[in-house]
């Protein structure tokens, strides 16, 4: 596979995955709209600890079946991981509903608003059974060069849970109130979220049943000894997967709530709702990553089989770092455009933390282009070291800096975690796996990105916008559109003879 194969392929799945991500994340303004403060920071910490149990449910047998499926048959490999991964899931999700009680009756069910409505922890138990089920033939499909279907079945997933969003929300209070009896009366917060998490939990079983024809076509055979090398092989992802979501989640699932200073469950819950809603406005660049890491993992594989592949990587690497270059100042330069998103002026003020959010998804989208060393050399072992660094980091820091800086001390402390995790990964990997990176041009480009974002905002503070630096205003939209230009034309000049090479671009420049 070439890199414009890649290109083009990362374009299908980026497409996909921004149109499903944007329809999803359209969801959050409508739930702020509708859900109060706490009820928005409830649903904010369950979905928090969802990836923790993604990932436990799949243990990492995604990444083993790409790297076995290119070294064992096919089918085996296909068979083998599926058979695993359905026996776990049906074992952890009996497992999970037999723990319903305690867990609801816990101080986390209560701050997640689960106690007294063990309905809602159903629904989130299915809902992750589902998804797990779901891993292997998405990963399939992604292997198979197969971006098309990959796309329609995820986005219809997504429809089907914003229709029931919308039915449940908006559609059945109007009917109740017309005198249909037949329809939930849905004005109480506490009910709009376990509505919220039954019409999640729909969607991920429609995405099932659209495999279902797919899944049929497997070869049912176990193979034991496949197994456990893959098993071998999967594990210690695990602990990369966990320790990097204390990174990525643990600050709204866990830190936030025990490291804020007081006792009150509801300001807590409303910390929870201010922190989570702005978080969601780094969508672009955690979007970008996403499709690229679905349309790269695959092709990194294979490209391991050709003729001096690090070059590749170190080419891939730089326009991956530019693309996320573009993204941060798309929506650092333009905030207040995108505080519309948030809808509801109470969480404007957590507006500050957004560039530094955008600038640690940076990090960790080059530490995930970076983990390529440890997965082709089967080091993953390293990668689990590396995580659990982090994580101990990320513990120390939000400690220390959540009491005396509130919420912005998760977001400095998310940021410094991916900061030194990818520095950690990329010392590491040229030891074991040399590859040659571009590194002068990829710090120059992120500085550059920085620099700009800061400049720009002190020109708002100090004379475009003093007293609001967020209100929309045309002169702050017209110098911030200069700044994103002048920066466009920094790179286009530095990169001029790759883009040229790039395709559906390329033909355009001279």
């Amino acid at each position: 596979m070439s890199i414009k194969k890649l290109a083009g392929q990362t374009v299908y799945y980026g497409l996909s995955n921004i149109v499903s991500k944007l329809l999803n994340y359209f969801l959050t303004p409508f739930y702020l709209g509708i859900l109060s403060r706490a009820s928005f920071g409830e649903m904010s910490n369950v979905y928090a600890y969802i990836p923790f149990a993604n990932i436990v449910l799949t243990y990492g047998m995604e990444t083993a079946f790409f790297r076995f499926a290119k070294q064992e048959n096919k089918s085996h490999v296909l068979g083998t991981s599926t058979i695993s991964l359905l026996i776990s899931t049906i074992s952890i999700t009996i497992l999970l509903l037999l723990l319903r009680g305690p867990v609801i009756n816990s101080y986390t069910g209560e701050l997640a608003g689960l106690t007294g409505h063990p309905a809602f922890y159903t629904y989130i138990v299915l809902l992750m059974a589902f998804d797990a089920l779901t891993a292997i033939p998405f990963a399939q499909l992604r292997l198979e060069g197969r971006p098309v279907r990959y796309a329609a079945i995820r986005v219809a997933g997504i429809l089907t849970t914003i229709f029931f969003n919308i039915f449940f929300l908006v559609i059945c209070p109007k009917l109740a109130a017309a005198g249909h009896q037949w329809v939930p009366n849905l004005h109480n917060g506490s009910d709009q979220t376990g509505y919220i998490y039954l019409s999640n939990m729909l969607g991920s079983a429609v995405t099932l049943v659209l495999f279902l024809p797919q899944i049929q076509k497997i070869e049912w055979k176990f193979d034991p000894a496949l197994w456990k090398k893959m098993l071998h092989y999967a594990l210690p992802l695990i602990i990369v997967g966990m320790a990097g979501m204390v990174n990525e989640t643990f600050d709204r699932a866990w830190f936030l709530p025990q490291f804020l200073p007081g006792n009150s469950m509801e300001a807590k819950k409303e910390t929870i709702a201010l922190y989570s809603a702005n978080y969601k406005l780094a969508i672009l660049i955690t979007m970008f990553i996403q499709a690229f890491r679905l349309g790269a993992e695959p092709f990194f594989f294979k490209q391991a089989e050709s003729e001096n592949p690090q070059r590749v990587y170190a080419r891939i690497m730089k326009l991956f770092v530019v693309m996320l270059c573009f993204m941060f100042l798309f929506v650092s330069l333009y905030l207040n455009v995108w505080k519309i998103f948030l809808r509801v002026p109470f969480y404007y003020q957590g507006m500050r933390i957004v560039p530094v959010l955008l600038l640690a998804n940076m990090f960790l989208g080059i530490y995930y282009n970076l983990t390529i060393w440890f997965k082709l050399t089967d080091r993953t072992k390293t990668g689990a070291v590396i995580t659990l660094i982090t994580a101990v980091l990320a513990f120390l820091l939000n400690y220390w800096w959540i009491p005396v800086m509130g919420y912005y001390g998760a977001a400095l402390a998310t940021m410094v975690c991916y900061f030194v995790q990818m520095v950690v990964c990329y010392v590491w990997g040229q030891r074991y796996y040399p590859i040659p990176y571009h590194l002068p041009k990829l710090i120059t480009y992120i500085g550059l990105a920085v620099l700009t974002y800061y400049v720009f905002n002190w020109l708002n503070a100090k004379v475009l916008s003093p007293g609001d630096i967020y209100a929309l205003k045309p002169l702050s939209l017209a110098v911030a559109t200069l700044f994103f230009g002048a920066y466009a034309w920094f790179i286009f000049r530095m990169e001029k003879k790759e883009f040229a090479r790039m395709p559906f671009i390329g033909k355009y420049i001279k």
